[in-house]
């Protein structure tokens, strides 16, 4: 048998290294933690109580919990692989599988309040005419906004977007934007600034769901542990219902918020795997109670902005198997 040259075995083995970080598709090793992106939302608290519950270790899985201002800032984190997952709004999940090949496995959360609010004078929807309004563009934010815009007989084209985040709006001058789209805890610290809550609407709210993203690599190369972490994520939903103010204070501890901050809530609902098997149980585009229902909706969207160039496959890219 021919022996290979130990120089070129160290061509090969080199060429190897650089094609799995250059592709960003390295296998994930079991032990490794599963590194998943949060921002300052009441949905996304469950994984923090997850974490420091010890739920996640109780069912063999470890997970790094890594905080983002804002989740469409992590999508280029998640496209170049590192992030092995996220906790993404409908339209930023849509948006980010035109970047990287990811799925939604659970449903996390929804009715969580959007609210634009703007500086003392501005009180309805119609005084926004010709105005300058702070928001994450390309994302269920402009899509929220437009549904607003909408209610006054108004368009994208009678206002003025600027990209800015919740947490940029609340610390805009008026010189800077009349209004801005937040949610809590910003909502609340923006009407301690003097600012004035202009639109409110649950049902819009209904439309911009929250969701359990993974890489499709990961998925596959790790099912046990997306298993593990969706029974993680269960009990602590379950834990974050039947003890509140336990809760509130792992929340308030984890994130710096004050727990009064953190009790503004915004009527927010958060899921359990039983309320994931109900919002996957069908796949009829005109179940207003169906996830695909929800995704088509943003997917429309985003293709009539010209946002995505393609339709993506609701029913590919929503993975309701880890469930069960």
């Amino acid at each position: 048998m021919r022996k290979k040259s130990p120089v070129l075995g160290l061509i090969l083995a080199l060429l190897v290294c650089l094609s799995a970080s250059c592709s960003g598709s390295a296998p994930a090793t079991a032990s490794a933690p599963l590194r998943v992106e949060w921002t300052l939302w009441q949905g996304d608290y469950t994984l923090l109580v997850a974490n420091q519950m010890g739920f996640f270790k109780k069912y063999s899985v470890n997970v790094d919990p890594v905080r983002f201002d804002s989740s469409s800032q992590a999508l280029s984190d998640l496209a170049g692989a590192r992030l092995d997952g996220g906790l993404f709004t409908m339209s930023d999940f849509l948006l980010g599988s035109s970047l990287a090949d990811i799925k939604a496995v659970y449903v996390s959360d929804d009715k969580g309040q959007y609210s634009i609010v703007g500086s003392p004078g501005i009180h309805s929807v119609s005084d926004l005419q010709g105005k300058r309004i702070g928001l994450n563009l390309h994302t269920s934010a402009e899509m929220y906004v437009s549904d607003m815009l909408k209610t006054a007989g108004l368009t994208s084209n009678d206002v003025r977007y600027l990209e800015m985040s919740p947490d940029q709006v609340i610390k805009s001058s008026s010189t800077q934007i009349d209004a801005g789209l937040v949610w809590e805890p910003y909502t609340t610290q923006a009407i301690k600034q003097g600012k004035v809550v202009v639109f409110q609407s649950a049902s819009e709210s209904l439309l911009i769901p929250t969701l359990v993203v993974f890489r499709s690599s990961v998925l596959n190369q790790r099912p046990q542990d997306i298993r593990a972490f969706i029974l993680a994520w269960d009990e602590a939903v379950q834990y974050r219902i039947s003890h509140p103010q336990e809760s509130l204070a792992i929340i308030s501890k984890a994130t710096g918020l004050t727990t009064s901050d953190l009790q503004a809530t915004g009527g927010i609902s958060l899921f359990t795997i039983s309320d994931n098997l109900n919002l996957f149980a069908s796949i009829a585009g005109s179940d207003p109670n169906s996830i695909y229902y929800i995704a088509g909706i943003n997917r429309n969207f985003l293709v009539t902005t010209g946002y995505l160039t393609t339709a993506p496959a609701i029913t590919t890219l929503l993975d309701p198997s880890f469930l069960k």
